[in-house]
Formats: structure tokens, C-alpha cells, sequence
């Protein structure tokens, strides 16, 4: 019974031996290109390092979504240090005490920020 197999000839031994020593001569078949946040996959940052800081010229939402940055919904004093004098508007904002503003609550304090009421 045949069954569509052909065993490797020596010229195929060969050519599949070189790909494997070129391979680990570069140490990779990856290539490595940054994704789409502009982010390298080393962790460097491409572009603007402070491109995810918002601006106070930035709606409430688009400030939320880049302070954000792992998508769970809400941020917290930690995501939002980077927006001096912006603290005191999340404590405000923050009328459950869980440390965490969702968009809702998030927008009350961007609110109050960009006014200056913070």
C-alpha cells in the first residue's frame, strides 16, 4: 500500500540543515515590527513618550481612554498621576470610596479639573 510519502533525499537534508543554522545564527524566524500602539517589543516607546497624557483640551472621554490604557473600565489615582493637580477631582468624583472612577464618575472629575474647580 502506498501511502503519498516520500522520504528526504539528501539534497533536502541539506537545504533543511542550512535554514536551521541560519536560524540560529539570527536567533529567530520572528520579525520583530512595532504594533499599533506605538509601542516596540522591547517595551521602547516610539513617537511622543507623553502622547497618552491627556490634555486638558481633550474631551472626557478621550482623556478616560488614555488613561486607560489596559481597557478594565475605570482608572484609578495611579492612572491619573500623571495629570498634576487632578487628585483632589477624583476624590471628589469618587462617591463610592473604591479608589477607582469609572467613565461616569471619571467625567464629573475631568469636569471639575478642566474648570479649574478641582
Amino acid at each position: 500500500m502506498r501511502t503519498g510519502f516520500k522520504p528526504f533525499n539528501k539534497s533536502h537534508i541539506y537545504a533543511y540543515a542550512v535554514v536551521l543554522a541560519c536560524m540560529s545564527v539570527t536567533g529567530s524566524q520572528e520579525v520583530n515590527a512595532a504594533d499599533d500602539t506605538g509601542t516596540q517589543p522591547e517595551g521602547q516607546v516610539t513617537g511622543n513618550p507623553n502622547s497618552n497624557v491627556p490634555d486638558k483640551s481633550d474631551s472626557a472621554e478621550t482623556a478616560f481612554k488614555k488613561l486607560d490604557r489596559s481597557r478594565k473600565g475605570y482608572v484609578t489615582l495611579e492612572d491619573v498621576a500623571v495629570l498634576p493637580g487632578f487628585a483632589t477631582a477624583f476624590t471628589n468624583a469618587d462617591s463610592s470610596h473604591l479608589g477607582r472612577l469609572n467613565l461616569i464618575g471619571f467625567t464629573r472629575a475631568w469636569t471639575a479639573y478642566i474648570a479649574g474647580k478641582s
